[in-house]
């Protein structure tokens, strides 16, 4: 341990200044037995030496004794220095040129695709049985490719798909539209029902059950030719043979569209059943494999 605190004369100041000069920071017990400065600091210790020599940095620096114990304040100077070294150090970027005809930023545009041909939506319904009947897939098409379709032709609003999802549904529900396995076909009434336009070219079958065993009896099959004479036919009616033959044809949607419901759980269940076969042949396989090689 050192003598008691006593303050420090300049001579000792000077010798510790010159025994860093000479050695280095740290190099206390060094600079102690150096005969140059052993007889000026003979009665202080290397922990005097160490303390005198940060105070006399924080006093150079200009901190206070205040201020010597904030931290923050210590990383505050240091980033200002950082921040005027690297000022200083910055290069100077002089006589640049100009751009006299620089077009501003606010005159470039960019050209959109023009939107302005397309037709606004009337109705939604009709579009949605237009592009099933212009798509022509033989399973129906599936709510992707009806947006895609009306996207391409019509203008469309913000809320189109949550307007299309809710129109789709409601077609279904009225027997406008069958779904099966998420794709929608024209029901065979939506042709005779809508009599302000032309039907599609399909096939209407009409299946008739017997009411004893289930049993399908027959198929009647439409050409386009029947379709139309069946449209001439419905033209001549009156309101109350129209309102008894649409009423008829409801029914007969809502029959087609329980059996294609059946048709379609049937489909899946032997699907399903089918792929647990694979799964059983695969593992067999595989369980035969391994017993081959172990053999």
């Amino acid at each position: 341990m050192g003598a008691p605190k006593q303050k420090w004369t300049p001579e000792e100041e000077a010798a510790l200044k010159a025994g860093i000069a000479k050695y280095g920071v740290g190099k206390w017990s060094t600079i102690l037995k150096d005969p140059e400065f052993s007889a000026v600091l003979r009665s202080r210790s290397n922990v005097d030496l160490k303390d005198k020599w940060r105070n006399i940095n924080v006093m150079a620096n200009g901190w206070g004794s205040r201020q010597r114990g904030r931290p923050g304040y210590k990383i505050a100077q240091q980033t200002a220095k950082l921040e005027d070294i690297t000022r200083d150090l910055s290069p100077v970027v002089t006589n640049v040129p100009e751009l006299v005809d620089a077009e501003p930023l606010s005159v470039i545009s960019v050209k959109e695709p023009n939107s302005s041909s397309k037709t606004p939506i009337s109705r939604l319904d009709d579009l949605i049985l237009e592009a099933i009947a212009k798509l022509k897939e033989p399973r129906g098409s599936n709510r992707a490719a009806i947006s895609l379709y009306i996207e391409e032709r019509y203008l469309t609003p913000p809320n189109f798909e949550r307007l299309l999802a809710a129109n789709l549904k409601l077609l279904t529900e009225k027997g406008r539209l069958i779904k099966v396995k998420h794709q929608y076909r024209i029901a065979p009434t939506s042709a005779t029902i809508d009599l302000g336009i032309d039907p599609p070219p399909l096939l209407l079958e009409v299946v008739q059950k017997d009411s004893s065993n289930g049993e399908k009896k027959g198929t009647k099959v439409l050409t386009k030719a029947q379709i139309d004479a069946e449209l001439e036919r419905l033209r001549s009616m009156t309101a109350a043979e129209a309102a008894a033959a649409a009423a008829q044809a409801v029914a007969e949607a809502e029959a087609a569209i329980a059996e294609a419901e059946v048709a379609a759980r049937e489909a899946e269940e032997a699907e399903a059943e089918a792929e647990a076969a694979q799964c059983f042949a695969e593992a067999a396989l595989k369980a035969l494999k391994c017993r081959t090689v172990l053999v």
